[in-house]
């Protein structure tokens, strides 16, 4: 965390694929939290201050220790401030979503962040964007039409929401990318909570609601959970590039599907295991093409 070797770019980008796998395994655990808080009547927007600002507590000490220049004078001040409006935005219109949807179902209509990050960092990070990378992200698009499926019946308009939190992640992987290259990921991770439960503050005036002992345990679980996959996915964001790693959040889905299983019995129907299993296809095609590219790189170098 503190000291990291050199790798070559290519090692750099499968170390930011292997990261960005682990946090997507991860990250159903704290939906599952999530849900049962919905459930339970706290509101999603309290659920998010609380765990940015119990996060924010928890990871001061560390940076005093790791990083005790940083505190109040973190660089580009700016991009911080965006990163927190945009984990406030993704995670509120996420949490209330699950009110409405299965896990899975929500999981998947937030996939259409890596459409956007792939056209957002080409324009605005000035990345190189290969074709077979526009075409994993459009076809990932399109399994996640046919899961949503717009003009059906079967159309949910609660989908709208999760549309929503994948566009505010959208926002947050971009700067996150902007933001690595002159702040460390502790650094980086610290501020975010921080901004985060600056801008959710003054809302909690309007939507504070009482918890039980059972509703704090699950915040608790949601705080730790959350700074180890925020952490994991800065850190992706750092050794590969934003339209790399941002397909790899496909991954995700397999967990959710199995933890919706677990805990709700709720079960994807067969066109959202259709989606699913695209989606799953355009990750591993991406992994692939990458392992490729990085064995390329080191033959050359030799």
């Amino acid at each position: 965390m503190i000291n990291q070797a050199n790798p070559t770019a290519g090692s750099r980008s499968v170390l930011g694929i292997i990261l960005m796998c682990i946090a997507m395994f991860v990250v159903p655990l704290a939906d599952v939290g999530a849900k049962i808080l919905v459930q339970k009547g706290v509101s999603p927007l309290q659920t998010v201050f609380l765990r940015m600002l119990f996060g924010t507590i928890l990871l001061l000490p560390l940076v005093r220790i790791y990083s005790p220049r940083t505190l109040g004078k973190v660089a580009q001040p700016l991009p911080v401030l965006v990163l927190g409006l945009s984990i406030v935005g993704a995670t509120t219109f996420f949490f209330l979503s699950l009110e409405f949807l299965a896990i899975a179902d929500a999981l998947a209509i937030t996939f259409i962040q890596p459409f956007l990050v792939t056209i957002l960092s080409k324009y605005f990070l000035k990345e190189h964007v290969s074709t077979w990378r526009w075409l994993t992200v459009a076809i990932g698009f399109a399994a996640t039409l046919i899961i949503i499926r717009p003009s059906s019946d079967a159309f949910e308009p609660a989908s709208i929401l999760p549309l929503l939190s994948g566009a505010f992640m959208a926002l947050y992987a971009i700067t996150v990318r902007t933001t690595t290259r002159s702040n460390s990921a502790l650094t980086t991770t610290f501020y975010t909570h921080a901004a985060a439960t600056v801008v959710a503050a003054p809302l909690m005036f309007f939507a504070w609601d009482a918890m039980d002992r059972g509703s704090w345990l699950l915040i608790g679980e949601l705080t730790l959970l959350g700074l180890a996959v925020q952490f994991l996915i800065i850190k992706a964001y750092e050794f590969g590039e934003a339209s790399l790693i941002a397909p790899l959040s496909y991954t995700e889905i397999v967990s959710s599907t199995l933890a919706g299983l677990w805990f709700f019995n709720e079960f994807p129907d067969s066109a959202t295991f259709v989606g699913v299993a695209i989606l799953i296809g355009c990750a591993i095609f991406t992994s692939y093409q990458t392992a490729t590219q990085t064995i390329a790189v080191k033959a050359k170098e030799r």
